[in-house]
């Protein structure tokens, strides 16, 4: 009877604060999710077809419509980070990739396999092949001080992603067009922002935060700073990225090793 009325009780509260109680969660919806299926069961041309129309209008946007990858990662390289079975692909779909910008996309099972289906057909093993090398990429990126900004495995700025494993997130192509015009696709959690306070100080930096009331952005010099709205004179958000251009520091060799190095960061 006590069991009854704590798990009653429970149930009144989730109730209560809007949360769904764990007793009457919805189940995932997907019948072959729950059934543990394994193998894609729709692999035909006719299936690689329709997963190529889905692909286009739900995935090119990110992936790019070769599948080699823009701001979401290349599909082509045969090996994913997340998985390379034909159920760890369709569950990646069907829930996402928390920590990413992969959301999760809901049809039908049928419909999720030949997604399946389609990006299989993308594989390319040669796409792993880099022309560049890895090693003398490390140098100029220590030379020209992208550490100053990015972080990698521990070490490193906060004013710019997190480079660890941009290896497995982002396309050789990506990466390239990001060091030669970073103005092009900025994150949004890298913005850049400039605060006039109430006494006319300007401070620079990344947003962070905002609300109604409060900015909360990074500076330049690495330090967090916090302002109400209403000690600020002037809040202005130039649409340029904080990182400059290198497209006329590196010539094409250098280019194709930094992209090389930036492209072998893939840490698990």
């Amino acid at each position: 009877m006590l069991h009854f009325r704590i798990e009653f009780v429970l149930v009144c509260l989730g109730l209560l604060v809007g949360v769904e109680p764990v007793l009457t969660q919805r189940p995932l919806a997907s019948t072959d999710a729950q059934r543990g299926l394994e193998i894609n069961p729709f692999t035909t041309p006719d299936d690689v077809e329709a997963g190529r129309t889905n692909f286009e209008s739900r995935c090119a946007a990110c992936h790019g419509a070769d599948g080699r990858g823009n701001r979401g990662p290349d599909l082509t390289r045969e090996v994913y980070r997340h998985g390379n079975s034909d159920r760890a692909i369709f569950m990646n779909i069907l829930s996402g990739i928390p920590g990413t910008g992969m959301p999760s996309v809901r049809l039908s099972d049928k419909e999720m396999w030949q997604l399946v289906a389609y990006v299989r057909s993308l594989s390319r093993p040669e796409a792993l092949v880099t022309t560049g090398d890895p090693a003398v990429g490390r140098v100029l990126y220590s030379q020209n001080n992208c550490g100053r900004c990015h972080f990698v495995d521990g070490v490193g700025g906060r004013l710019g992603p997190d480079l660890s494993i941009v290896g497995w997130s982002r396309s050789a192509a990506h990466l390239r067009e990001s060091i030669v015009d970073p103005d092009d696709d900025i994150e949004d959690d890298y913005r850049q922002i400039s605060v006039t306070d109430s006494a006319g100080v300007r401070i620079e930096g990344v947003l962070r935060n905002e609300d109604t009331y409060s900015v909360l952005l990074l500076e330049t010099t690495g330090r967090l700073r916090a302002f109400l709205k209403t000690d600020i004179r002037t809040i202005a958000r130039p649409p340029v990225s904080l990182m400059p251009s290198f497209a006329d520091r590196f010539d094409e060799e250098e280019l194709n090793d930094l992209v090389a190095y930036l492209s072998s960061l893939r840490r698990r």
